[in-house]
């Protein structure tokens, strides 16, 4: 292999290597490359460098690069944003005392620092996929029998050309609807499923009524890992949920409680199970062709059948994405998938550990929720690529040579639409084949415009082809119908109308859709379990749409609200007006400034601390009257404000458990008997188009009575 010996410079800007210069390698190439000759031991001084005295505290510069395609063009691009925006400060020296060689040291320092970015290949990478092994499950697994009874040949390598051609024509160019085939009440998980299939004729789920792990068709290096890590035997709600995943149909799945994780090693499972029978199938075929090619050596003269034709590949080769909202949460993931993976050992899993891992906590005096939210690591920004082998995983693989990439929303669009377009990548998720959305609440209070902008370059078609084996890619790829086949699972806490827009408008899959969705009782919703009888007054107002809903909310705010709301409360000062939406936000808070005489502040997630502080002594102290307050600020700081008296709820909280939490605001100034609790007043806006909140809040039963019937207000205690 060519090498390209490049000297580090102190120059941060000329540590970018030139791209123009590398050696490409395609999968033809692998297949006969041979192995070159051992690498020299660090500690090795080529003749013609120069000698460099160091300390003994200095670590090692490491003096060439390899000249490997898929090695640099991404993880630079990042690197550049992240020196830009997203640096880890740390302690300046003193110019004086700085030396040349410590310079380099806090720059190697600072790269470590920042998740993501690549670490040089070691020369034996290129030939680890040539020398792999293949893991069989049974004999029987190339058999017609056994190929029909496999969800992931059933789903990717079965469909014909002209079935994907007509389901192109039926899902996405006319767009015509999908049919529920299947509701259920799941009583015993209170749960209920609705599957929806698609227009024409849907990919056949080979699995279905299986209650053993041994019959899911699971890889056996996976499947024994998971019976030692867990159990043989699987709940109710393990077997609901992995049938489903396992026959690649999209599932949207809430699990209602942030301890409720038993989802998490199933999704980790399916990853794993699908990335090394990608891997096996590619082999194996590549074994049949070097043996047809071998046959051909000695048979000279003799006529030939054609060569087989095996397409089981994409244009790259990261099969699966799964975003996550923190680093602290990506290192869950990545630790389960090591125990899971069958793997012996694990190369970076120190440097992985010491980025995203941190044994800290938030204050005790937060809630639970919150706490498992922001402990440890709760940096969001970070893009991270594993690569498996038969005995080994790799962290901090690069890009094109990963089976996996795990990233937060943020950190990866940051990749995907740099603002130097020059610098611009998405090629290596073309051809993602498994997308995993985990802990979406989480990542809508992030910024959900991210996830759009990933969802807008899953499975394009590359802009460079990266020395792809064309005979080897699968024709629906070719054709731009990856989309089609993609499956998408998505894990919440609660649903939202941008988490349920994933799988209802961004997805296509011929296998289905899977959603469940909880059932909430009158006893079990969170209205019960506030534990104090105040007014709570439901205002329904008329909304034609949903597109109009937020004017329509902000004019029968301003119209019938605002004016009598001296009046209505029983108090004049101690008002807080909660405002799930900023932008709803931002309008409010001009037209009270601009339209009325309110005494009133506002506060919210961009308000600085001191701010914050000032502005809640002042409002308990009664020199604010009226205090508006957002769902976000909320979320990021939970804050207890004191001297609420009077609750008004512009829009429902999306999150229900900030409703109890907010209205137990008043309950703090009941306690202090700063206000009489048969006084004070809650009052919730809602519209019809908040059916799915308020059913998280009243119930299944009361919400549709709340939106449908003639009153439009509705008291409760």
């Amino acid at each position: 292999m060519a090498r390209q010996v490049k000297r580090k410079s102190h120059n941060r800007g000329d540590h970018v290597v030139d791209l123009t210069k590398r050696t490409k390698h395609g999968r033809a190439q692998m297949r006969t490359v041979t192995r070159t000759a051992a690498r020299k031991p660090r500690d090795h001084q080529e003749p013609e460098q120069e000698e460099i005295e160091s300390s003994e505290e200095e670590p090692e510069v490491e003096e060439e690069q390899e000249e490997e395609f898929d090695k640099g063009q991404v993880y630079n691009a990042l690197l550049t944003l992240l020196k830009s925006d997203h640096k880890e400060h740390k302690p300046k020296k003193r110019v004086a005392e700085q030396s040349t060689e410590e310079q380099v040291e806090e720059e190697e320092e600072e790269e470590d620092n920042v998740a993501g970015i690549n670490m040089e290949e070691e020369e034996e990478d290129a030939d680890e996929d040539v020398d792999d092994h293949i893991d069989f499950v049974d004999e029987d697994e190339e058999s017609p029998k056994g190929l029909n009874q496999d969800p992931y040949e059933v789903h990717f390598n079965q469909p014909l050309d002209d079935y994907m051609a007509s389901q192109e024509k039926l899902c996405v160019k006319e767009n015509q609807k999908w049919n529920i085939t299947d509701k259920k009440v799941l009583n015993d998980l209170s749960l209920t499923s609705m599957l929806q299939v698609p227009p024409g004729e849907s990919v056949s789920r080979p699995l279905s009524n299986v209650n053993s792990l041994d019959d899911y068709l699971i890889k056996k290096k996976v499947l024994d890992a998971y019976k030692r890590e867990y159990s043989e035997d699987l709940t109710d709600l393990e077997s609901t949920l992995l049938e489903p995943i396992l026959n690649y149909v999209d599932v949207s799945y809430q699990y209602k409680h942030f301890k409720n994780t038993q989802y998490r090693k199933l999704y980790i499972l399916h990853a794993l199970n699908h990335i090394y029978k990608t891997r096996d199938r590619i082999l194996k075929n590549t074994t049949k062709l070097h043996s047809y090619r071998e046959s051909l050596k000695s048979k000279e003269g003799e006529v030939e059948d054609e060569e087989p034709e095996y397409r089981d590949q994409g244009f790259t080769r990261p099969k699966v994405l799964i975003l996550l909202p923190t680093r602290e949460a990506c290192y869950e993931v990545v630790e389960t998938m090591i125990q899971l993976s069958g793997t012996e050992q694990q190369e970076n899993k120190k440097k992985f550990t010491t980025q995203f891992h941190t044994p800290a906590e938030p204050p005790n005096n937060k809630p639970d929720d919150f706490i498992d939210a922001f402990k440890g690591n709760n940096n969001d920004f970070f893009c991270i690529g594993m690569k498996f082998t038969r005995k080994s995983l790799k962290l901090y693989s690069s890009f094109y040579s990963s089976d996996i990439i795990l990233a937060s929303p943020i950190g990866l669009s940051m990749i995907l639409e740099n603002p130097d377009k020059k610098k611009r990548q998405y090629d290596f998720i073309s051809s993602i084949e498994v997308l995993i959305i985990d802990r979406a609440n989480q990542i809508e209070m992030q910024s959900w415009d991210h996830v759009n902008t990933v969802m807008k370059y899953v499975n394009k078609i590359p802009k460079e082809f990266h020395d792809a084996d064309f005979s080897r890619i699968r024709m629906w790829s070719i054709n731009d119908q990856a989309k089609l086949l993609r499956q998408t699972l998505v894990f919440s806490e609660f649903q939202t109308p941008m988490i349920n827009n994933l799988i209802s408008h961004k997805s296509f899959n011929l296998a289905g859709k899977l959603k469940f969705k909880p059932i909430i009782t009158q006893e079990n919703s969170i209205m019960n379990s506030i534990g104090l009888k105040i007014k709570q007054i439901f205002q329904r107002f008329e909304s034609p749409s949903p597109m109009s809903d937020p004017d329509s909310r902000f004019k029968f705010f301003t119209n019938t609200i605002l004016p009598s709301l001296l009046k209505s409360s029983s108090y004049e000062d101690g008002i807080m007006i909660f405002i799930p939406s900023y932008f709803d936000y931002l309008r409010v808070k001009s037209h009270l400034k601009a339209n009325t005489k309110f005494n009133f502040a506002s506060i919210d997630e961009y308000t600085s601390q001191s701010k914050l502080t000032r502005t809640r002594q002042q409002f308990t102290s009664g020199k604010i009257k009226i205090l508006l307050y957002t769902e976000r600020l909320h979320y990021f700081r939970r804050f207890e404000i004191s001297g609420v008296k009077t609750l008004v709820m512009f829009g429902l909280p999306s999150n229900p458990v900030f409703y109890k939490e907010l209205i137990r605001f008043i309950g703090k100034s009941v306690f202090k008997q700063e206000c009489d609790l048969d006084l004070a007043l809650v009052k919730i806006l809602f519209s019809k188009w908040d059916a799915v909140t308020l059913e998280r809040i009243v119930g299944n039963e009361r919400a549709p009575v709340l939106c449908n019937s003639v009153n439009e207000s509705y008291e409760f205690r």
